[in-house]
């Protein structure tokens, strides 16, 4: 209880920073798009900022860190060469000006490089047959799959994309090409591609596949990304399963998501998902183990509040290696959904032989595309 008493300076002084934004003259549906005549070429321009207060105990529970920084900072580029071909690209500078639980100090404060995260080409031949090529995000899990601007908490699970610095990913993407598409008028999604993967000397490593099916019995998801929540605007249940493999290393699991509107237009979500992974000989650096992700809440659509609740958990094979767990519940309150919202956790890491960890994070998002 104590350390979570002392993480109410960095909050407050956070809450009024984020607060006093809200006051600015911000547009949140807008948006920045030029046509051509024929209406068949387009491009698109939008932003995601994340402004985030974070108050987190030190590893060995002497002391708290406490950072006010650029949690997301976005430039998001898109739109249409022509009829059938589409494109999209962003930029990203993550966690800008954090500091963290980290020795180095003032010296690590803002060194950190904006760079391309998203960066590919749709040819999009019919609702049943799509072909992305580029940088994309690779959806081994449903939450791994979702747009960092939807989110239902306030972040991705901590352990959702650990496969991704192995495998020589870029925050979860990778370089390749894919088909996708969605069939049975809408009910069954399919993605399958080969990508980079681990390269190698002189690039002689085999390719990298991934292949992703989901079964949607209502409506389904349209984007190229997932979203945390529609807040009402959709009924979805997804039931997905992913497979990755490169070499000996493999992955596989399965998900589900719910997002179910009720009467009064409040909205109950839910998302479980498993994931296996084993490096094998190939990447040692992902040794066997089981990650579990789940999150849920309840939209109150009068009120715009939404609690909601996070629970990660990642079980190694071996008994020499430690499990860890992390814990959030918290508050997110959606001033304009998705584009505008304010969202409060309060969290704990732990794990076998670990310390606990306590984590406060306030995040401010304004968002527009």
């Amino acid at each position: 209880m104590k350390k979570i008493i002392k993480t109410a300076d960095v909050a407050g002084v956070g809450s009024l920073i984020l607060l006093s934004m809200l006051f600015l003259p911000i547009q949140a549906n807008a948006q920045l798009e030029i046509k051509s005549p024929d209406g068949n070429s387009s491009i698109k321009l939008g932003v995601l900022g994340q402004f985030q207060a974070e108050s987190l105990t030190t590893p060995d529970g002497s002391a708290t860190s406490k950072d006010l920084y650029l949690r997301r900072f976005r430039i998001l580029l898109g739109g249409n060469i022509m009829e059938k071909v589409s494109f999209f690209a962003e930029t990203d500078s993550p966690n800008l000006g954090k500091v963290g639980n980290s020795a180095t100090g003032a010296a690590a404060k803002g060194e950190r490089d904006m760079y391309l995260q998203d960066a590919f080409m749709t040819y999009n031949y019919s609702n049943g047959f799509k072909v992305d090529a580029g940088m994309m995000l690779l959806p081994l899990s449903h939450n791994a799959g979702q747009s960092a601007a939807s989110l239902l908490g306030i972040d991705y699970g901590p352990y959702s994309f650990l496969w991704s610095v192995p495998t020589t990913s870029r925050v979860g993407r990778d370089y390749g090409m894919q088909v996708r598409g969605y069939l049975a008028d809408n009910h069954f999604e399919y993605r399958a591609g080969v990508f980079q993967g681990v390269r190698g000397v002189n690039a002689t490593n085999p390719l990298r596949i991934m292949a992703r099916a989901v079964y949607y019995p209502f409506q389904h998801e349209p984007g190229f990304f997932y979203a945390g929540s529609y807040l009402g605007d959709r009924k979805v249940l997804a039931i997905g399963a992913s497979f990755d493999q490169q070499d000996e290393y493999k992955s596989y699991g399965a998900d589900i998501f719910l997002d179910y509107p009720l009467a009064g237009k409040d909205v109950i979500t839910a998302q479980v998902d498993y994931t296996n992974y084993d490096g094998g000989d190939f990447i040692t650096t992902i040794p066997k183990q089981n990650v579990i992700f789940s999150e849920a809440a309840y939209y109150f659509h009068g009120s715009k509040i939404a609690p909601f609740v996070q629970l990660n958990y990642d079980n190694m094979d071996s008994e020499l290696l430690n499990d860890k767990h992390f814990m959030q519940a918290g508050l997110a309150y959606y001033i304009k959904g998705q584009n505008l919202n304010i969202k409060l956790g309060i969290g704990q890491y732990g794990g076998d032989h670990l310390k606990d960890q306590t984590q406060v994070l306030l995040r401010f998002q304004a968002y527009m595309y």
